[in-house]
This record gives C-alpha cells, sequence and structure tokens, in this order.
C-alpha cells in the first residue's frame, strides 16, 4: 500500500473558499474529503499561496507567472520526499511540478486531465481549425525555435506530463482517444477513463426553492432554465443567450413566462469582458427574463437546481461535466450542446444534445414535454448509480497499485 500521496494542486485554494475557481478546484476538494474519510493513504495537498479570489482575477501574463512560481514551488515541495514510499498526484497541466525532475528522482505520477489544454487552445484560441494532434507535431518540430515562454505552459508541459506519469486520468473517452492521437508513442496503455460522477448533495431544505422564488419575483407558472459555470467564453453563455433572442422572434414562442438564472461569476483571462458581452445580450432579450445571481454554492446551488425546470449546459468544450451530473441528481432533465464532456454523460431518457443552431429548438421541444417529471426521475436515478466516491476508491487503488515499496 501507498504510504503517501502527495497531491499537486494549483485550485485547492484554501478553506474551500467560494470562488469560481472551476471543475479542477472543485474536484480536488472532493477527492481530498472522501480520502480524508476513508483514508486509503496518507494525503498532503499542496495548494497555492493566493487566495482563490486572486486567482481568478490574473490576466494571462500574471497566470503563466502563477503557473511558473507554483510548479518550483510544488517541485521542491516534493523532492524531500522518499520516492520509495510516496506516490505523486498531479492535478493540473500548466501548473504542474517538473514532471522530468520528478521522475528522474524516482516518483511515480499520476496525472489528471481535467482539460487537455491542447485540444482547449485548439478549440478555443484555433477554432478548432487546428487539430490538436497537428499543434503537437508543429511544437515537436519548431520547439527550438525562439518562441514566448507561455507557449510552454502548454505544449512542454503536456508532453512531459504523457512521457514522465505512470498513468493519466481522464473523465471521458473520447479525451483518452485525443490523448493517444497525440501522443502515440507513449500515451497507449497509461490512459485510465474515470467519470467523476455526482458529488455528494447537501443536506435538503424543501422550503429553499419557494424562497428563491419569491425573492426572485418568479411567478409559479413560469418555465425556469438555469445554467451555472464561471463567466468564461468557452462557457458559452452567450451562445445560449443568442439562441434564446432567436426563440423569442419566432411566431410559437410560448405563452408561458420564461425565466433564465444565468449563475457564476466572472472568473480568469477573458472573464470580465464576457461577462460585459453577456449582460448586453441579456438587456436585448424583451419576453425572457435573465437573473445574474453571481457564484452560488452549497445550500444556494442546490435551492436554484430545485426552483429550476430545465438544466442547459452550453459549454463549447468540455471534459466532464460537474455541474450537470449535481443538476441531473437534483432531478433536472438537460439540454447540453453537443461536446464530449457532455456525451459521456447524457442519455436519452433525461436529456437532449443540440448544435448552437438548434439550441432554441430543442429547448422549446424539452419544456413542451408532458413527461418531464418522469425525465427528471430519469436524471436522478443516472446520478445515484454514479456516485463520486465510487470513482475516488477506483483512483485511490489505482495510486496504491503504483507504489514503488
Amino acid at each position: 500500500m501507498t504510504r503517501k500521496v502527495i497531491y499537486s494542486a494549483a485550485h485547492a485554494v484554501a478553506g474551500g473558499e467560494p470562488v469560481p475557481i472551476g471543475g479542477g478546484g472543485a474536484i480536488c476538494r472532493q477527492l481530498t474529503r472522501e480520502w480524508r474519510r476513508a483514508q486509503p493513504f496518507e494525503l498532503e495537498v499542496i495548494g497555492p499561496v493566493e487566495s482563490g479570489a486572486a486567482l481568478v482575477s490574473f490576466d494571462e501574463r500574471r497566470y503563466a507567472r502563477f503557473c511558473r512560481e507554483f510548479s518550483e514551488m510544488a517541485t521542491a515541495r516534493i523532492l524531500r520526499e522518499d520516492p520509495r514510499h510516496t506516490v505523486v498526484l498531479v492535478n493540473d497541466i500548466s501548473e504542474a511540478p517538473d514532471f522530468r525532475r520528478l521522475a528522474e528522482a524516482g516518483f511515480a505520477i499520476v496525472t489528471i486531465y481535467h482539460v487537455d489544454v491542447v485540444a482547449y487552445v485548439s478549440a478555443i484560441y484555433l477554432g478548432g481549425r487546428v487539430a490538436p494532434e497537428t499543434t503537437v507535431r508543429w511544437f515537436d518540430r519548431l520547439g527550438w525555435l525562439p518562441h514566448p515562454r507561455t507557449l510552454d505552459l502548454v505544449w512542454a508541459r503536456q508532453r512531459d506530463s504523457v512521457r514522465y506519469s505512470k498513468a493519466l486520468v481522464v473523465p471521458s473517452a473520447e479525451m483518452q482517444i485525443v490523448l493517444e492521437r497525440c501522443y502515440p508513442l507513449v500515451a497507449s496503455g497509461k490512459v485510465h477513463v474515470l467519470p467523476w460522477g455526482a458529488p455528494p448533495a447537501p443536506p435538503a431544505d424543501p422550503q429553499a426553492a419557494a424562497r428563491l422564488r419569491a425573492e426572485l419575483g418568479i411567478p409559479p407558472d413560469a418555465f425556469v432554465l438555469l445554467t451555472l459555470s464561471r463567466i468564461s467564453p468557452e462557457k458559452g453563455q452567450d451562445t445560449l443567450l443568442e439562441a434564446l433572442l432567436d426563440w423569442e422572434r419566432q411566431p410559437g414562442f410560448p405563452s408561458t413566462p420564461i425565466y433564465l438564472c444565468l449563475c457564476g461569476e466572472a472568473a480568469f483571462m477573458k472573464g470580465k469582458a464576457h461577462m460585459a458581452r453577456l449582460r448586453c445580450l441579456a438587456s436585448r432579450l424583451r419576453r425572457i427574463q435573465t437573473f445574474f445571481p453571481g457564484h452560488v454554492s452549497g445550500a444556494r446551488k442546490q435551492a436554484f437546481f430545485d426552483l429550476a425546470d430545465l438544466y442547459v449546459f452550453p459549454s463549447r468544450h468540455e471534459s466532464y461535466g460537474l455541474t450537470l451530473m449535481e443538476a441531473l441528481q437534483a432531478g433536472l432533465a438537460a439540454v447540453c450542446l453537443d461536446h464530449h464532456g457532455a456525451r459521456e454523460i447524457l442519455r436519452p431518457e433525461f436529456g437532449a444534445l443540440a448544435s448552437p443552431a438548434t439550441l432554441w429548438q430543442t429547448i422549446d421541444a424539452m419544456l413542451a414535454r408532458t413527461d418531464r417529471k418522469q425525465l427528471g426521475e430519469n436524471a436522478s436515478r443516472y446520478a445515484a448509480a454514479h456516485p463520486m466516491e465510487a470513482t475516488a476508491a477506483r483512483l485511490a487503488a489505482l495510486l496504491n497499485s503504483l507504489a514503488v515499496s
């Protein structure tokens, strides 16, 4: 059995700070909580010195500096351990410790891919016009030329994570396919698909949704749409609002009042500019009222799930869909844009996939269904059959299996 796991997690903010730190931070909190309860090994988490509020406010230049600083700090801390009795779990790619130095020192490394950063950059910054494996080949051939150091945080770090890790953990089968396509000589046999599942739900409060409805002034006969994520371009909230603007122009627009709760706060890089764009789009809606409740967590998040009639997951690029699993757990049917995170989870018996061009039609059709209660029950059963505790146990078993002694 592994005597110790050191968990390097750049978004493991102290005290579970209620900030929009992203899925990697949320997964780290849940894994840490479960392992401290079950105690499959001694656990130490290396987190950032900065507060979560500081992290999510960094621009690209400052965040790149943070990545390098955190990497140096985590590497130095890990190298003080005995590699014969320690396994390193890495929660990040760009912010990761020095994979090569740790491997050469004898440490077994397991890397979690919350985001395939090469695929993310290819999809978001290159508009999907260049395949991720093509960018990997370009960097391998031309990386010796002078280039911005920031590029190393994407291509060099991800290359090293694949080369020097004993195991790579991804939450979807399609992520495995992309990684093995990008690194065919070194990724094969290393990739383990572990969908995260649904985290434990907070204690139920039967009156919370009614209080929230009264707070927002939403009439009891209204349809409530909910989307919940940090405010960032890849999350696609603008795609949702543009679809709702198109829907309002249709002659068959429903007579039932419709409200949208767009939960989340601006975070990382382009978040503030994206929020300004969202507010501008929302101001053009005439028949759908939009609320921006900010970042919600815990019991208040659960109240939004209980209030909603339909969960909409409009992300352009997702490795998984943690809030989608939470919505299913709460008994919500869902409409998702078609990406591999949604395809890993969504089933016809409780949701539907859409393209940006068909998003409003899919929402309209879902709200018109008379069996939405049954869809919600199907969603709850699916989430209950995929608890995050089971995934945490599988990952703990993998970590223990890689102990050197």
